[in-house]
């Protein structure tokens, strides 16, 4: 389901604010998680196949056109984080005037508290930390060729 904030529609423009509201979800998500943290920020990324699954309506240019323009209107910061030279995935985050403006706000603070699992947390069952099932050898039997 796509959202966006009408305050954001406004300042930004419909298509601008539809992407910022799937970006601070998932750099809010990242934080959550302790995930892409580069110069002191939570980051998110994606490829240009990727973006255009998460929008499906839109097309790579108005994508791409709209990411730019919430960069020139200082909602997002881009960078590149990527380990190799021919990765181009660019990486976004939130400028410190959206960051502070999403720290404060109740929305927020609910849609990540109710987002799906982190990541990083031990799966719990009936209060014990779940363990793997041990390897117990007598169960594997050799096989011998024909």
């Amino acid at each position: 389901m796509l959202m966006f904030n009408e305050t954001y529609a406004s300042e930004y423009g419909l298509k601008e604010s539809i992407i910022l509201h799937k970006v601070i979800f998932y750099v809010l998500i990242n934080k959550k998680d302790g995930r892409n943290l580069h110069k002191g920020k939570h980051w998110t990324f994606n490829s240009r196949e990727g973006w255009r699954s998460v929008f499906p309506c839109f097309s790579d240019m108005q994508i791409w056109r709209s990411l730019k323009n919430l960069e020139k209107q200082e909602a997002l910061i881009s960078d590149s984080f990527n380990r190799r030279a021919y990765d181009k995935t660019r990486w976004y985050t939130l400028s410190d005037k959206l960051t502070i403006e999403v720290s404060k706000s109740s929305y927020w603070s609910k849609a990540i508290c109710k987002s799906v699992k982190s990541y990083n947390k031990i799966e719990k069952t009936d209060n014990k930390i779940a363990t793997p099932i041990p390897l117990d050898n007598n169960i594997i039997q050799e096989i011998k060729p024909y």
